[in-house]
């Protein structure tokens, strides 16, 4: 043999001997009881429980208000709308407020007459411009006949008197006019 292989037989032996060495200075072993896994696992569970419920929550919140905001958008739509009908109904009586022959009846309710003359003043040199005219004034309404005034002495207070009574003077409504008496 020689010195190698002497060497290495010597390293098995030592290799041989160290584990039964070791056996003897480990202490015996035993089985333990398993701990239970289920004290571990029930806080986490509980922490996931609560958090989806959280979130089952908020998001029921967040829903309900969107709804919410949903009607209330829609009313304030239809109030909208409602107002731009408001606003369209007031410019159309503006407009016809405005129309020459609406002028027209109102200056004439004011006693106003229309001229057949124009004119104009310059401002800069306070001179007038064109030839002007007095206006004549309208002939007085006719005085009410004595048939008419019957009529609306009969009447009861407060009611119409429908065709008969006074008319407005100068009006050319077919409501107006007078009527001819039948025999």
């Amino acid at each position: 043999m020689t010195a190698a292989t002497a060497r290495a037989t010597a390293r098995v032996r030592a290799t041989a001997e160290q584990p039964a060495a070791a056996e003897r200075q480990r202490p015996a072993l035993r089985v333990v009881p398993r701990r239970a896994a289920i004290a571990g696992r029930l806080p986490f569970a509980i922490l996931v429980g609560g958090i989806l419920g959280a979130g089952l929550v908020a998001l029921l919140l967040l829903h309900t208000m969107a709804a919410q905001d949903a009607f209330r958008l829609h009313d304030l739509q239809r109030q909208a709308a409602d107002l731009r009908d408001t606003q369209q109904q007031l410019q159309v009586a503006g407009q016809q407020l405005q129309a020459p022959a609406a002028l027209a009846a109102r200056a004439r309710q004011l006693g106003m007459v229309p001229t057949g003359s124009i004119s104009f003043v310059k401002l800069r040199s306070g001179r007038v411009v064109g030839v002007t005219h007095a206006a004549q004034a309208p002939a007085p309404p006719p005085s009410p006949a004595p048939s008419a005034s019957k009529a609306t002495a009969g009447a009861k207070p407060g009611a119409s008197s429908g065709s008969g009574g006074a008319k407005p003077a100068g009006c050319s409504h077919a409501h107006c006019r007078p009527t001819a008496s039948r025999p």
